[in-house]
């Protein structure tokens, strides 16, 4: 397939590490880690999944993805689209070009809104966008946090949130000590219950056990420094950091409270243990993320000592109105 003067092969599972590497080049302060995309891309999904490799030439370009859950999970029919090009060949006319066919290509398969997402600072991808109809619909916000400047205050907090805990009976604990042998099937319940809540606009869909148990297997992540709540047979709460294997910024990958269990401090005590485990490892600076209107959890980053980083902004556009879908 041509698409301006590039050409467009199908992706395989070995070009994950180069659409990482993609990535990395044009945004290199936000490092993604091959091992990582490529252990994301081989999590078994029914989801409708195209991927791309973007050519000029003999060279590598850049890349196209195209993504959606099946239809009968998700009525709304939101589509995710995404196009990048290495900063040599990177113009707004072929990120236009490689967005219009993705559009084209959501619109035949009966999607009604297509999403994606720029840094707040990607001022050639948001007037791009701008130019084709896409109008801003939320931010996620992003922080980071230096580990050797906040230490006393996290240590602090840690031993605040312990006492609290132990008075209200309440265990912390890595998921490796946890010996209950239903524990994945109930960090499973937990974590949908908790991802429901999260604020979004493209509706959430919950993940099957076998991809939720396929997540926890990332190279990033480890048994032994995800931090769970216990109280009596209950997990409450879970939080845990992805550690880069190859490159990147240690980060936060999940944070959820059981409804039952919020407004108790637990949070803030398993992003505390996560923090301390970090410190012990010789970790330097550690990052997050938060849908901008989440606002308890943006209250504990700002008294965590968290910085603000450039935003991510989500975009919409509309495709057909929703009494117009293609059947199937």
């Amino acid at each position: 397939m041509t698409v301006a003067d590039l050409e467009l092969r199908p992706a395989t599972l070995d070009d994950a590490s180069l659409v990482a590497d993609i990535g990395t080049e044009v945004h290199p302060d936000d490092a993604v880690d091959p091992q990582l995309e490529r252990h994301w891309w081989s999590i078994p999904t029914d989801d409708v999944s195209e991927r791309r490799i973007a050519t000029h030439g003999t060279e590598v370009a850049g890349y196209t993805i195209r993504r959606h859950p099946q239809w009968a999970k998700m009525p709304e029919r939101f589509t995710r689209i995404d196009a990048e090009l290495r900063p040599a060949m990177r113009t707004a006319e072929r990120l236009d070009a490689l967005y219009e066919l993705l559009e084209a290509e959501s619109r035949a398969d009966g999607t009604t809104t297509v999403t994606t997402w720029a840094w707040d600072g990607d001022t050639l991808r948001k007037d791009m966008l701008a130019a084709r109809g896409y109008r801003e619909e939320r931010r996620e916000r992003f922080w980071e946090l230096d580990l050797g400047a906040e230490r006393s205050r996290i240590e602090r907090m840690t031993e605040a949130s312990r006492a609290k805990l132990r008075r209200d009976g309440v265990e912390l604990l890595t998921l490796a000590r946890d010996t209950d042998p239903d524990r994945l099937a109930k960090l499973h319940r937990m974590s949908t219950e908790a991802e429901g809540d999260v604020p979004t606009t493209v509706p959430h869909v919950e993940q099957t056990f076998e991809e939720f148990t396929q997540w926890l297997a990332s190279p990033g992540l480890r048994q032994d420094r995800m931090w769970i709540a216990r109280q009596a047979d209950d997990i409450l709460g879970i939080s845990m950091l992805a550690y880069p294997p190859v490159r990147g910024v240690v980060a936060t990958e999940w944070t959820g409270m059981a409804r039952r269990a919020r407004g108790r401090g637990i949070a803030r005590a398993l992003k505390c243990e996560t923090l301390m485990q970090a410190i012990a490892l010789g970790v330097d600076r550690v990052r997050t993320d938060n849908d901008s209107t989440n606002a308890p959890i943006l209250h504990i980053n700002e008294t965590m000592g968290y910085r603000r980083r450039s935003d991510m902004v989500q975009y919409l556009k509309v495709l057909r109105r929703a009494g117009s879908m293609a059947a199937g």
